[in-house]
């Protein structure tokens, strides 16, 4: 199918709720606002496809929250019915805890840690008409009911390009 090569970046924004440890994104969409998620549904259209090249994590811990990204982290992406991420802990890349993975800089020392970014080696390929889905789970408990984490997944995709049938 002809198509046209673009960047992609997906995002979704959910509330665990008070003391909630387990999120799921690209799951529920209804009520959200285009600055809590891009997309509608958690499949690509049909003539689209997106090939992932880093995940982003962001954390807005709330009016009264302590949560941050420091604590070790749990984080799964399935694509269909297969995990193709399966428990991975971003936070190497938010605290001075070891080695960044892209060795590029070394973990971030500020507190409280609220931004990730984790570049892959191995590309994750959502095909289209797909079900895909995100969840994380976290080691601590202290997000308050306004706290938001966001996903972004960042990369390259591709687009139906008309052509001449226009």
């Amino acid at each position: 199918m002809p198509g046209q090569q673009t960047t992609r970046y997906i995002y979704d924004s959910v509330l665990p709720g008070a003391g909630g440890t387990n999120v799921t994104f690209f799951q529920n969409f209804a009520g959200k606002t285009q600055f809590q998620t891009n997309l509608t549904t958690n499949k690509l259209d049909a003539s689209e496809s997106m090939v992932i090249k880093s995940i982003f994590l962001a954390l807005y811990p709330g009016t009264a929250g302590t949560l941050d990204l420091n604590g070790h982290l749990n984080l799964n992406i399935y694509v269909g019915n297969q995990c193709v991420l399966k428990d991975f802990d971003p936070s190497f890349n938010t605290s001075n805890r070891g080695l960044a993975f892209d060795r590029l800089h070394s973990g971030q020392a500020s507190s409280p840690n609220q931004l990730c970014e984790v570049r892959l080696l191995t590309d994750i390929v959502i095909p289209p008409q797909v079900n895909f889905k995100a969840t994380l789970e976290l080691a601590e408990n202290t997000a308050v009911a306004d706290t938001s984490i966001t996903l972004g997944l960042k990369g390259y995709g591709k687009i139906f390009s008309a052509g001449a049938s226009f």
